[in-house]
């Protein structure tokens, strides 16, 4: 899983790049912004359940309730982290803003590529 997540980051990298070339710095951390908002909840999750399936081999906690609820509290923390960047970021470049948070969310298309 973490893997994915790296391929995530690379991704919203490879766009806040190309936004830094194109748009400016600007755009830049505007990029960068978006593709973090998604970036670092799914990171935190995917640690959260790695240390769960060691708990839960032993059958001290519910995995599946786990990861409902881990689910939840990272689509919360995205959409906060989302109104946060907006909140913080005056001249927020909304294209370039939603470019990264659209990396980060597509690059689960790509993993199929990284299988090994």
């Amino acid at each position: 899983m973490l893997k994915a997540i790296m391929l995530q980051l690379s991704l919203v990298l490879v766009v806040t790049g190309i936004a830094l070339i194109v748009g400016g710095t600007t755009a830049g951390v505007s990029a960068l912004l978006g593709g973090l908002s998604y970036v670092l909840p799914s990171l935190l999750f995917a640690i959260r359940l790695g240390r769960l399936s060691h708990v839960a081999a032993h059958g001290k906690v519910s995995y599946p309730v786990e990861f409902f609820v881990g689910e939840a509290i990272k689509v919360v923390s995205t959409i906060g982290l989302l109104l946060l960047g907006h909140a913080l970021m005056p001249g927020l470049m909304w294209g370039w803003f939603l470019g990264g948070l659209a990396a980060a969310l597509q690059a689960g298309f790509f993993a199929f590529l990284f299988k090994h």
